[in-house]
């Protein structure tokens, strides 16, 4: 069963993500770290479930985000 929307966005904001003030109307909200260039956009109200897409692309950013670490030690 995938998870919600909600979980995700905790998930990501323990991960030290940020939340971008909105730039329009809509339901996408985007986040971005501070060592990343780039950002995760989020569709959907928190009830719904994560499409796994965005799953598979907060995979690959938190990767990115462990080899910046270990090149900073």
């Amino acid at each position: 069963m995938p998870r919600k929307i909600r979980e995700f966005k905790a998930q990501i904001t323990r991960e030290g993500f940020i939340y971008l003030s909105k730039r329009g109307k809509g339901s996408h909200e985007r986040w971005r770290h501070p060592l990343l260039k780039k950002t995760l956009t989020i569709s959907g109200k928190d009830g719904d479930d994560v499409l796994p897409y965005l799953e598979k692309q907060l995979s690959g950013l938190l990767t990115q985000l462990e080899k910046l670490k270990k090149e900073e030690e």
